[in-house]
């Protein structure tokens, strides 16, 4: 073959390759791709700093952001914090086993023994009040709703209620352990797992009502214990084990993953994120890995932060973005708990609180 032939070969290669990265690109998905590549490959890791540090007088027993300001409970004292550590507000409960949530836009303050239950919004204010003369065992808020998880002796209940204290929902459970419960977002039906130590074997019950009480479906894990419960866009249950987690409808299972060392798990409105051994996976909601993020240290929640996603361990953390490190934040102390404020992040010590500024 001659030089002029081969000349001839590699031009013909080059207008098929060029033609090829034209139709690529002419897909506005394939741009946008490559645009984020373009994006992230640039991304620069940088340390983060300590902006404000507060000292703490009480143990901190609930933490949480609202409009602006840090809430704390802890020695039977709700407070308000401004982010210099100034106090706004303090109100202090003259009660017995006392119990705190911190829910999406209120505060529930409860008393174990009576049943008692104040709602309080983040001005402090007082909103709603009523008892239900009966042992709270654990409060929590699920789709507007307050969920009560009641013991009496080999009795367990679950009651849903309104935010004036109405009953809206009851379910009585005999025999066995209430593990976990949530409501969908629609408020048109709520899930709760049990846990059954009859037998040789320990099995978890997952059973599904509409909020009236009708029953819907069950469905039962064999050998595991559930730890959490919600609905995906699609109304179906997400569920997770000590050993995996599950996507069921109508009590069939829809599709599963195994995993070993789960540590968290967090869900926006498109996909799932499990924290488990030393790996990141991000899964859709059909149950394909999309993501899957390995690391050398020992993280142990997931905190989504912005764009971020924000992983922390013992004595530090690390903010992720299209799964490459863009932050991280290194202490000499064990850290208890990290929250997100507005472009900021609450880090909780045993004896302060630092805030970290993006």
């Amino acid at each position: 073959m001659n030089p002029k032939q081969n000349k001839n070969i590699g031009f013909k290669f080059f207008v098929v390759f060029l033609i090829g990265i034209i139709l690529l690109f002419s897909k506005k998905e394939n741009q946008e791709k490559f645009i984020d590549f373009i994006k992230t490959s640039k991304i620069i890791s940088k340390e983060l700093k300590v902006a404000e540090s507060i000292p703490m007088d009480i143990d901190i027993k609930e933490i949480g952001f609202y409009d602006g300001g840090i809430i704390l409970w802890g020695d039977n004292k709700l407070r308000r914090l401004r982010l210099n550590g100034d106090i706004e507000w303090e109100k202090e409960f003259n009660i017995d086993e006392a119990l705190a949530y911190l829910g999406k836009e209120e505060i529930y303050i409860c008393e174990r023994t009576t049943g008692q239950i104040y709602i309080i919004n983040p001005k402090g204010e007082t909103i709603e009040k009523f008892q239900l003369n009966m042992e709270i065992y654990n409060i929590a808020e699920s789709s507007g709703n307050i969920l009560i998880h009641i013991k009496e002796g080999d009795k367990e209940i679950l009651k849903i209620l309104d935010k004036k204290g109405d009953l809206i929902g009851e379910n009585l459970i005999e025999n066995e352990n209430i593990l976990t419960y949530c409501i969908d977002e629609n408020n048109k039906c709520y899930a709760l797992a049990t846990l059954s130590l009859k037998g040789e074997n320990i099995k978890s019950e997952i059973q599904t009502y509409g909020l009236e009480g009708e029953f819907l479906w069950t469905a039962y894990l064999d050998n595991e214990i559930a730890m959490y419960l919600n609905f995906d866009d699609q109304n179906n249950l997400i569920i997770l084990s000590d050993k995996g987690i599950y996507q069921i409808d109508d009590g069939s299972i829809l599709w599963k993953k195994q995993f070993q060392l789960i540590k968290d798990i967090y869900m926006d409105g498109k996909n799932l994120y499990v924290l488990h051994g030393n790996t990141l996976e991000m899964i859709s909601f059909d149950g394909r890995t999309i993501k899957k993020d390995s690391f050398t240290e020992e993280y142990k929640k997931i905190l989504p932060f912005n764009n971020y996603t924000v992983l922390y361990g013992k004595d530090h953390i690390t903010g992720l973005k299209e799964g490459k490190e863009v932050f991280k934040y290194k202490t000499e102390d064990s850290i208890v708990n990290v929250i997100q404020g507005t472009q900021k992040l609450l880090v909780v010590f045993k004896h302060r609180i630092d805030i970290i500024s993006l």
